[in-house]
């Protein structure tokens, strides 16, 4: 079973232009694509070639883990429509945050993450799922339905307007699959049975979820 992305997405009808967009690396063009799709769009920290990530100008004692890649603050601001544009030139490196309001993310190791998709492929199964370096996979599943794995200690779940994703092309993120051009999220409950395949395989011991 699946559900659409949100009765707020605009495409147009141009799905297809707007995932060639998104397969690309212009900042100003994806984040204006995933405001097609009614996702709301925020800018995150700068990554620099030669100095890192912007958080660090303040002196933190840790090196970043994810520069360019989380948003400014404790809080997603997300952007106008009309501000998208001008926010993003004068930021170039930023990241592209997007609040967790039209689908829930399961962030998962990334060996954990690609067996899923493998079975997910298998099974004819679309998962939009998005990778950061060989450290994670995150999966986007319907909105309200990541709960199901909340228990899951190999799982982080972000859902709600206070969780966020970093989507590409923020620094270190790409897509291994996009979205479908028939604008569908899988439930969770549909993707739990390939966790736990993979998991068992591991010989990882789940918890009760």
């Amino acid at each position: 079973m699946t559900i659409t992305y949100g009765s707020g997405a605009d495409t147009g009808g141009d799905m297809g232009d707007i995932l060639h967009v998104l397969h690309g690396r212009d900042t100003i063009e994806c984040a204006a694509a995933y405001d097609r799709l009614g996702w709301p769009v925020a800018i995150g920290h700068r990554h620099r070639t030669a100095s890192g990530c912007t958080c660090q100008d303040t002196g933190s004692p840790t090196a970043c883990v994810t520069p360019g890649a989380h948003p400014l603050g404790e809080t997603v601001e997300p952007l106008e429509r009309n501000e998208l544009a001008a926010a993003f030139e004068s930021a170039p490196g930023a990241g592209v945050i997007v609040p967790c309001t039209h689908w829930d993310a399961l962030v998962v190791g990334h060996a954990i993450g690609m067996a899923v998709m493998l079975r997910a492929d298998a099974a004819g199964l679309h998962i939009p799922c998005l990778t950061s370096g060989h450290s994670t996979a995150t999966l986007l599943v319907a909105s309200g339905t990541g709960e199901l794995l909340v228990q899951c200690q190999h799982v982080e779940v972000r859902s709600g307007p206070g969780a966020w994703v970093a989507l590409p092309p923020s620094y270190g993120v790409r897509w291994d699959t996009a979205p479908a051009e028939d604008h569908l999220l899988p439930l969770c409950e549909a993707v739990r049975p390939l966790l736990a395949q993979v998991l068992k395989l591991a010989s990882a011991t789940p918890a009760e979820w």
